[in-house]
């Protein structure tokens, strides 16, 4: 015979929302800090209000109370708001019976067992019409309680453990019969929570003061004494404040007043037990002192995650003497001129990237300054790799771009309106934190201890922390860093040290491989265009507006823009931004807009310096002005560099760029105007293969095609070889004489021009 095959139901679905929750109109609710009471609760959702505005409410349906619950901070205190349970956790001074001390637990769960005997028991005389009425009968059911109880303790005491002799087993005297009712009362007031049995031996003692006011103020003002500078031993404060009581008590008898109390030596030891721990150290060893031993220590801003979200900067006096000088300058000088030289401490400006801990701009100068912090804002929109090119380094620079925020103290170098200006300008949100509490900006401040931890402190002349430390060294005298050589070893330390090192506020993951794996993931704001960099970082000048156009540095930029401007306004002075880095295009301001005006290709990436000089080394030469070529701006500038005037002191953190006044005084002595023609061709490239190569077909007399060469060269005409036609006329008209060259031209090897 075949078995039925009965298959299982099946399993009904999860209902939405998970499980239903059953809450009480007396359970608290806290939700992100916020505490909340139960309104209403149905099937589908639970209504909640504020616990200090019953009047705002909020309806919640089940998947919301099911997300909410496996939220950070969530908590359910179930009766919380209940009066009888209120007023229990008032009596024990806990919110539960695990907060008290492991005897007392013993001593409530202790009552707690007879009084839930007493309530069995009471239960089972009414159904067995046998009530325990009488103290005696009550004394008799004790004791039957008491066996039972000890032997349950017994167990308790024995579980999972070999039965040995001697095993001590804590045996209680049981309550009477008063006593328990009287414990049974407290529970049920209480809604059966068992802290209402916990005994108030707590509060016993004499708490009145022992001291009068007076003799209390002495005490207190003594034990203040020890959370001074001094330091000094409790028990010579005790000493001292013994003689002072001395001296009073004998005015106070000549007085016919009572004698004061003096008080002991261990009420002087827990007068200073009550004094704070960050008073005492604050007190002992300085305010600044006990901020940073008791300040909370954590792993930083956790919600910053883009690469430059925050951008911290601040300034940092390097613990090391430079010598003030350039290298090529210091390697010329005698051992008298050397000693000479001045010994200084720069000023270190730098930027770091909060979420990947890299350096995104830094600068040095002789004093803290808003100039030296705009460079390192500059240095921060802009390409790097330069600086990285000119010290050596391997590891590219290519860390750049425009930040979300930037944060600063509100020290005179940023809180000022040319640094909140071009903050503002590039559309970056600016924060000012307070000064003095560089814990507010614990990256930037982080870095720089680490630069001197580990590249400072390999170098001769440092200062150290304090005198102490620095004891009989003699920091200015074994100096011998000069100013390019310290920047360079800077750029470098940081670019292919700091950048590829481990970094413990990343869990040891490096700054550079951070940048590059959130860089992929978030991307960063593009830096600003060259026209923007301009308006922003440049310097301003004010030229007279012409037919010619303006006229900067000795070079006319003209444009459209500007004609119709001057044929509208004449002669009138127009703002203009100058990039130093680059005098291809200037930014002038027409109206209310800024207007890019382009100016000679050959000054494209020309800096304000090399150009400068390159006009004076012309001026040298006693050279006309008027015409300039490419090929002759580099020889210039190569030589130049040849001759140590410009080099790479442009690409050194520690050069600081020309300032407007030497801007402006420049562009004031260079008022003669130069213009840029082209390179000539050399005659060999420039001269044709064929004498009738570019020629044009024209029709001859017995209807063949002959040629005539364009009017762009002169050709004689003559007779093909093949046929007897016809001598060819030349159609060119004949060339007009050369303008006799203006100013003097020099040769330029290389170039075939005069």
């Amino acid at each position: 015979m075949a078995k039925l095959r009965i298959e299982p139901p099946a399993p009904a679905p999860r209902p939405r929302g998970g499980v239903r929750l059953r809450f009480g109109r007396h359970d608290r609710m806290i939700i992100d800090g916020v505490h909340y009471i139960i309104v209403d609760h149905d099937r589908l959702s639970v209504t909640i209000a504020r616990a200090d505005n019953p009047d705002v409410t909020q309806t919640l349906s089940r998947e919301q109370i099911d997300v909410v619950r496996f939220s950070p901070g969530f908590r359910l205190d179930r009766n919380f708001y209940r009066p009888e349970l209120a007023r229990a956790r008032t009596h024990a001074g806990v919110d539960h019976l695990g907060d008290l001390p492991q005897e007392e637990q013993a001593d409530i769960l202790w009552k707690l067992a007879y009084c839930m005997a007493y309530i069995r028991m009471t239960e089972a005389g009414k159904k067995n019409k046998n009530r325990i009425g009488s103290d005696d009968k009550l004394a008799e059911a004790i004791e039957a309680m008491a066996t039972e109880i000890e032997a349950t303790e017994t167990a308790r005491v024995s579980q999972n453990k070999r039965t040995r002799a001697g095993r001590k087993v804590v045996i209680r005297k049981p309550p009477g019969p008063r006593c328990l009712r009287d414990w049974v009362k407290e529970l049920v007031a209480a809604n059966m929570n068992p802290l209402a049995l916990r005994t108030k031996h707590r509060k016993c003692g004499n708490k009145k003061a022992r001291f009068s006011a007076e003799e209390y103020a002495i005490l207190h003002e003594y034990a203040l004494r020890v959370a001074t500078p001094e330091k000094p031993d409790v028990k010579v404060v005790w000493r001292m404040m013994s003689a002072h009581i001395e001296q009073t008590n004998k005015e106070r008898r000549a007085a016919g007043r009572p004698d004061l109390e003096t008080p002991s030596y261990v009420c002087l030891l827990d007068e200073v037990a009550k004094i704070p721990a960050f008073d005492l150290m604050a007190g002992q060893e300085g305010e600044e002192r006990a901020k940073n031993y008791f300040r909370a220590v954590n792993s930083g801003l956790a919600d910053v995650v883009r690469p430059l979200e925050r951008v911290e900067i601040d300034e940092w006096t390097v613990d090391l003497h430079i010598l003030l000088i350039l290298t090529g300058v210091w390697n010329t000088y005698t051992e008298e001129q050397k000693a000479k030289v001045p010994r200084v401490r720069l000023v270190l400006c730098l930027a770091i990237c909060v979420a990947t801990k890299c350096v995104v701009g830094m600068s040095l100068a002789r004093k803290a300054s808003s100039a030296n912090a705009i460079r390192t804002l500059d240095m921060i929109v802009s390409d790097k790799q330069p600086y990285a090119d000119a010290a050596g380094a391997v590891t590219p620079y290519d860390i750049y771009g425009t930040p979300e925020m930037f944060v600063a103290d509100a020290g005179t170098s940023f809180a000022n309106h040319d640094v909140r200006t071009r903050v503002v300008d590039l559309d970056v949100i600016f924060q000012t934190t307070v000064s003095a509490v560089p814990f507010l900006r614990g990256a930037v401040e982080r870095v720089f201890r680490t630069t001197n931890e580990k590249f400072v402190a390999m170098f001769a002349g440092r200062t150290f922390s304090d005198v102490v430390e620095k004891g009989d060294y003699d920091s200015q005298g074994r100096a011998n860093l000069t100013v390019d050589e310290f920047a360079e070893a800077l750029v470098r330390y940081k670019v292919d040290h700091y950048h590829n090192h481990p970094h413990d506020g990343l869990g040891g993951e490096a700054p550079r491989a951070a940048w590059l794996r959130l860089t992929e993931e978030f991307g960063v704001d593009p830096p600003p265009d060259d026209h923007l960099r301009r308006v922003v970082f440049g310097v301003e000048l004010r030229p007279v507006l012409d037919a010619s156009g303006l006229r900067v540095l000795g070079v006319d930029y003209q444009s459209a823009e500007l004609n119709a401007h001057f044929m509208s306004k004449k002669h009138v002075e127009v703002p203009v931004r100058v990039d130093l880095m680059n005098l291809g295009a200037i930014s002038a301001r027409i109206g209310t807009d800024w207007v890019l005006i382009e100016g000679p290709e050959e000054l494209y990436k020309v800096t304000a310096k090399d150009w400068i000089a390159a006009w004076d080394e012309f001026q040298l030469r006693n050279a006309a002005l008027n015409k300039l070529t490419k090929p002759l701006l580099d020889d210039t500038i190569a030589h130049l560099v040849a001759v140590g005037k410009i080099g790479r002191e442009r690409m050194n953190i520690a050069i600081e760029p020309m300032s407007p006044k030497d801007i402006l005084f420049h562009h004031r002595r260079m008022n003669i105007g130069v213009k840029f023609v082209a390179a000539r061709k050399k005659a060999k490239q420039a001269a044709p293969k064929d004498l009738l190569d570019g020629a044009q077909p024209v029709v001859g007399q017995d209807g063949r095609a002959a040629r005539v060469a364009t009017p762009k060269r002169r050709a004689k005409a003559r007779v093909s070889k093949r046929t007897s036609a016809p001598a060819r006329v030349s159609a060119k008209k004949p060339a007009a004489p050369k303008p006799k060259p203006r100013g003097v031209h020099w040769k330029i090897g290389g170039e075939g021009g005069k």
